[in-house]
C-alpha cells in the first residue's frame, strides 16, 4: 500500500473539515470550541523546528537531575538508600539524549514520506509513554513515539472503517518491523535498532474535537489523550514521580505483573495531593492495594479500569507479595522515626531485592 494523491474535497465538505460520525465521542473528554483543525497542538513544538518546555520533559523542578551515582552503595540514612536507588534506576542524561534523537529520527523520515500536500500529512511526532512522563527506569529499551496524521484530504474517509489499513499503510512507507500491540489494546509498529532502545511507532489522526484516535486490534479506533497524561503525571510533583519509578523497580523485581502506566496511574491516585515523603508514599501504595486492591481509572478518562489485563493467577501470585511490602514497609517506617536506620534500610531491602544500597 502507498500513500495516494489527494482527490479533492467532496462536495458539501469545506476544505480542512473532518467528520466522524462513526465515533462516540464522550463530552467529558472533548477539546474545547477553541480547538479547531490547524491550531497550536500541545504536543508538537511550532512550524519551523523551534521547541519549547513542552516539547520535552523537564528535568527540573519537576524532576531535577541528580547526576550520576558513585562511590559504594552505602548510606547512612534511610532518605539516603532512597536517593542513591533513584539515582540507579532513573534513565541518565545519555538515556534522555538517545531518546531525543530516536523521536528526531522518527520525525525526518515521517515528514519525508508523508509531506503536507500528499493525501497522509504528517501532523507532528512525540515521544509518549513512560519516557516522555519522566516515569520510565533502566534499562532503556524501547520507546513510544506517537505519529500523528491529519484526517483532511480525504485521509479519514480512507481508512475509517478500518484502522488496520493505516497501519499497513504506514509499515509498508517505513519499513517497521511488525506490527505489535501497545499498552491493553491499540496498535503500534516496532521498528528494530542495532543497539537499543527500539522505537514503538503509534500511528494515530489528530480528531478535531476528541484528541486523537489510534487503531485497536480489529479494525477500530481508540480515543487516546497522552498530552492530558503528561500533565496529569507533570502536577503529581517530584516525590509521587520518583515513588512512581520504585515502584516500576520492586514491580520488576517480583516478577513485572503489573503494567508501567498502570502503576503510574495507582500511585497518582493514592498519592497525589497528600504531601507524603517517597517512603510514606511507597508504604501508603502498599497499603492500599493490599486493602482496597489494584482498580484504578484511567486519568485523562478515556480507558476505563486499568487493572482489566490482570489475571487471576497474576493477583494470586502478587496478594502474598504486597502483604509482605506492607509488613515491611511499615516497620521500616517505624525503624526510620525511631532513628534506627540501619533496620529500616534492611526492611526496605527485603521489600527492593539486592538492588537496594546497604547500610553502612
Amino acid at each position: 500500500m502507498s500513500v495516494e494523491t489527494p482527490r479533492g474535497t467532496p462536495a458539501g465538505v469545506r476544505p480542512g473539515e473532518v467528520t466522524y460520525d462513526h465515533l462516540i465521542i464522550p463530552s467529558h473528554w472533548r477539546r474545547s470550541n477553541e480547538s479547531t483543525p490547524g491550531a497550536p497542538n500541545a504536543l508538537f513544538p511550532p512550524e519551523g523546528g523551534a521547541t519549547d518546555a513542552s516539547s520535552h520533559p523537564p528535568t527540573g523542578p519537576i524532576n531535577p537531575s541528580t547526576g550520576a551515582l558513585t562511590g559504594p552503595l552505602l548510606v547512612g540514612t534511610t532518605a539516603r538508600a532512597f536517593a542513591k536507588l533513584d539515582d540507579m534506576i532513573r534513565l541518565s542524561a545519555e538515556d534522555k539524549a538517545v531518546i531525543a534523537a530516536r523521536r528526531d529520527e522518527a520525525e525526518r523520515a515521517l515528514r519525508a514520506i508523508f509531506p503536507p500536500r500528499c493525501a497522509l500529512p504528517l501532523v507532528g511526532v512525540a515521544t509518549i509513554g513512560s519516557a516522555g512522563r519522566d516515569t520510565m527506569i533502566r534499562p532503556l529499551d524501547e520507546v513510544d513515539i506517537f505519529a500523528v496524521f491529519s484526517a483532511a484530504n480525504s485521509a479519514w474517509k480512507r481508512f475509517r472503517w478500518d484502522s488496520r489499513d493505516l497501519v499497513l499503510c504506514v509499515r509498508n512507507a517505513i519499513g517497521g518491523e511488525r506490527i505489535q500491540t501497545i499498552g491493553s489494546r491499540g496498535q503500534a509498529l516496532r521498528i528494530v535498532y542495532d543497539s537499543p532502545p527500539d522505537v514503538h511507532l503509534v500511528p494515530a489522526f489528530d480528531h478535531p474535537r476528541a484528541g486523537y484516535v489510534m487503531p485497536d486490534r480489529v479494525g477500530g479506533w481508540l480515543p487516546t489523550r497522552p498530552e492530558r497524561h503528561m500533565s496529569w503525571t507533570a502536577d503529581l510533583g517530584p516525590r509521587v514521580i520518583s515513588a512512581v519509578r520504585l515502584l516500576k523497580a520492586w514491580n520488576r523485581v517480583c516478577g513485572s505483573h503489573l503494567r508501567s502506566f498502570h502503576i503510574e496511574a495507582l500511585a497518582g491516585q493514592v498519592l497525589a495531593g497528600k504531601g507524603l515523603n517517597t517512603r510514606q508514599g511507597l508504604a501508603e501504595v502498599f497499603r492500599y492495594m493490599d486493602e482496597v486492591g489494584l482498580a484504578v481509572p484511567d486519568p485523562a478518562d478515556v480507558g476505563g479500569d486499568l487493572a482489566s489485563y490482570v489475571r487471576p493467577e497474576d493477583h494470586d501470585a502478587l496478594g502474598e507479595t504486597i502483604r509482605l511490602a506492607r509488613i515491611y514497609s511499615t516497620k521500616a517506617l517505624a525503624a526510620e522515626q525511631a532513628g534506627d536506620h540501619e533496620e529500616a534500610v534492611a526492611l526496605w531491602g527485603s521489600v527492593f531485592g539486592p538492588e537496594f544500597p546497604a547500610f553502612g
